[in-house]
């Protein structure tokens, strides 16, 4: 790509951003349901059901959940959609109900060159989800289906790039110049589109851990530690993980170290074959 095409297309981009017009399709009613219940204070079993009743989609994706090995460690088989929602809990509806919706963004109709690149953001969305599960999971401070859902939507400005690439044909042609964009920009769009979606700060700012991490290793961890510590583990070596947990702050807040290492790697990919068996 020529580098008047790059300039043109981050000054689009700058523009947006500053303008407040960074926009990708609104979530699913059900999604949005089951969202605003969630955080009612009158939230129930029966209004939950009802919400994701309406969805045939999303119904069969927790019956495949909820018999799955990951949750079904007793090989209890459940057939009623009642007995699904409570094996798996509110969260988890919450969260299957994210990932389709996230999947079926990533699935819109592209051209071939855009179909690969988003191809490749959604498998390491669905990395960086699961292993931010896993590192929360150890910790007992922390959800980790709030981090799951964080590590969904962490790159979710990747997307919306690509999107809007389609408008400069040679951007496509230009795998780094493209990915250098994608990764410099990622992290305020991403941040942006997820305040857009309703998310609290505490979600929105993972999007963007470097801004707004707290180096202070003394600090409580929070979901900003979890994804910090998500992405360095996912794009690191299994063999140097004793040497990152010792040296990361995020880390060291997290209470990761080598005895839990084998652990969190288990857990990982233990979480995204389940997710990847279910959503297929």
């Amino acid at each position: 790509m020529q580098n008047s095409d790059q300039f043109r297309f981050v000054s689009l981009l700058a523009l947006e951003l500053e303008n407040g017009d960074i926009h990708l399709p609104s979530l699913p009613d059900v999604v949005l349901k089951i969202r605003r219940i969630l955080d009612s204070d009158n939230c129930d079993f029966d209004k939950v059901s009802q919400a994701v009743s309406v969805d045939p989609a999303l119904v069969s994706r927790l019956f495949v959940f909820a018999n799955s090995a990951f949750y079904n460690r007793a090989n209890i088989k459940v057939d009623t959609l009642d007995a699904a929602i409570g094996r798996l809990g509110f969260e988890v509806v919450r969260n299957t109900a994210m990932s389709m919706a996230m999947k079926q963004l990533y699935n819109s109709d592209r051209d071939d060159r855009t179909i690969r690149h988003l191809r490749a953001v959604w498998a390491r969305g669905m990395k960086l989800s699961c292993m931010a599960y896993a590192v929360a999971d150890t910790c007992s401070h922390l959800n980790a289906e709030s981090a799951y859902l964080c590590g969904l939507m962490h790159e979710v400005g990747k997307l919306y790039i690509l999107t809007k690439a389609g408008e400069f044909p040679g951007f496509l042609g230009d795998s780094e110049s493209l990915n250098s964009v994608m990764n410099e920009w990622n992290p305020q769009i991403s941040k942006s589109i997820i305040e857009s979606w309703g998310f609290p700060d505490s979600v929105a700012e993972t999007a963007d851990p470097a801004t707004y991490v707290d180096d202070d290793v003394e600090a409580s961890p929070s979901l900003v530690d979890v994804m910090v510590a998500a992405k360095r583990i996912a794009d690191g070596n299994d063999g140097k993980l004793a040497q990152l947990f010792e040296e990361d702050g995020s880390c060291i807040k997290l209470g990761l170290n080598e005895g839990v290492a084998a652990d969190v790697m288990l857990a990982y990919r233990n979480k995204l074959n389940s997710m990847q068996q279910s959503l297929s």
